[in-house]
C-alpha cells in the first residue's frame, strides 16, 4: 500500500500512493494520522530526510524550477540543475530518485573533485497528468549513507484537455454526469423531477427524446434544444398518481433518441424507491 501527498493552495491532498509499509505503519491509519499535518511534517514521514550536512557537501543552483502552465499535449520538458562540490574531498553521485514516474533524471556519475561542478537534468512528461506538478528528485552519493544529500524540485500546473471532464459518460456527442440515478423519499402526490447535468460536445444542436417510457414518467431537456458546446439538464419527471404501488424499487431504463450509438450506450437507468 502506498501514499503520496501533494500541497495545493495551502491544502494537502492525497494524490497517489508512496511506500508506507517499509516504515512499519498501517497505511489506512497512517493516512488518517497525517490529516492536519504541515508539508514539512508529511515530508518527514513520506519522503526521505535530506542529510543535515548536505549543504556542506553539495550546493545546488537552482534547487527548483517553475514549469509554469502546460497542456497534456505538450512535449516533455527538461530542466538542468548545477551542483557544486563544496566539500574538501571528491564525491560521486550514485543515484537520483524522483517521486513520480512522470519525471526521469540523467546525470554524470564520475567523481566530482572539490570545487568542481556537475549537472543533473530532470525531464517531466505531462501526458495524462492533469493537475498540479509537484515532483521532487533526491540525490544520493556513493559512500554517503542512506540519506540523500540534496533535493531538487519541479512545480507548475498541467491543464486538462477535456473541457467536459466533469461529465465523464459519453453518449455519442452527449456528455452526462451520470448514467444511473436514484429517486427516493418521494412525495405521495405531485410530479417530482430528477435532473442530470449534460452537455453537447459536438458541433450540431441536439434535440433529445425518450419515447419508450412507462406512463408514469416523462423526459425532457432544459433547454429543449442543446446548442453545441453548451450544458443542459436532462429532466425525468414522475407522475405520482400513475406510479404503481409496490414495496420493491422500480428500475426504469430510459433510452435516449436523437444521439448516435448503440441502445446500451445511450440508456440511462433511474431507480425509484417508494
Amino acid at each position: 500500500m502506498t501514499i503520496s501527498i501533494t500541497l495545493v493552495h495551502g491544502r494537502i491532498y492525497i494524490a497517489a500512493i508512496a511506500l508506507l509499509l517499509t516504515l512499519g505503519l498501517d497505511a489506512q491509519v497512517a493516512v488518517q494520522d497525517m490529516r492536519g499535518l504541515t508539508r514539512e511534517q508529511i515530508d518527514s514521514i513520506v519522503h526521505p530526510t535530506v542529510n543535515a550536512h548536505g549543504a556542506n557537501v553539495l550546493r545546488c543552483e537552482p534547487t527548483n524550477f517553475d514549469l509554469g502552465t502546460m497542456s497534456e499535449e505538450d512535449a516533455a520538458v527538461s530542466r538542468t540543475f548545477t551542483l557544486y562540490n563544496v566539500s574538501n574531498k571528491a564525491v560521486r553521485i550514485e543515484r537520483v530518485r524522483t517521486t513520480c514516474g512522470c519525471t526521469s533524471a540523467t546525470f554524470d556519475n564520475t567523481a566530482i573533485a572539490p570545487g568542481k561542478k556537475t549537472q543533473i537534468t530532470l525531464t517531466y512528461n505531462p501526458k495524462n497528468r492533469p493537475g498540479t506538478i509537484d515532483v521532487d528528485a533526491f540525490v544520493y552519493l556513493a559512500d554517503g549513507g542512506t540519506q540523500p544529500m540534496a533535493r531538487l524540485s519541479l512545480y507548475g500546473e498541467v491543464t486538462d484537455n477535456d473541457a467536459w471532464s466533469h461529465l465523464p459518460y459519453t453518449m455519442g456527442t452527449l456528455r452526462v454526469k451520470r448514467k444511473e440515478a436514484t429517486m427516493s423519499e418521494l412525495p405521495t402526490q405531485g410530479r417530482p423531477s430528477l435532473r442530470i447535468l449534460c452537455a453537447n460536445s459536438g458541433n450540431k444542436p441536439l434535440r433529445l427524446s425518450a419515447p419508450m417510457l412507462p406512463r408514469y414518467a416523462t423526459f425532457s431537456t432544459e433547454p429543449e434544444v442543446i446548442a453545441p458546446g453548451t450544458e443542459a439538464d436532462l429532466v425525468i419527471t414522475i407522475d405520482m398518481s400513475k406510479l404503481p404501488k409496490q414495496h420493491a424499487p422500480l428500475r426504469m431504463p430510459i433510452l435516449i433518441e436523437g444521439i448516435g450509438g448503440r441502445p446500451s450506450e445511450r440508456t440511462l437507468y433511474v431507480t425509484i424507491e417508494q
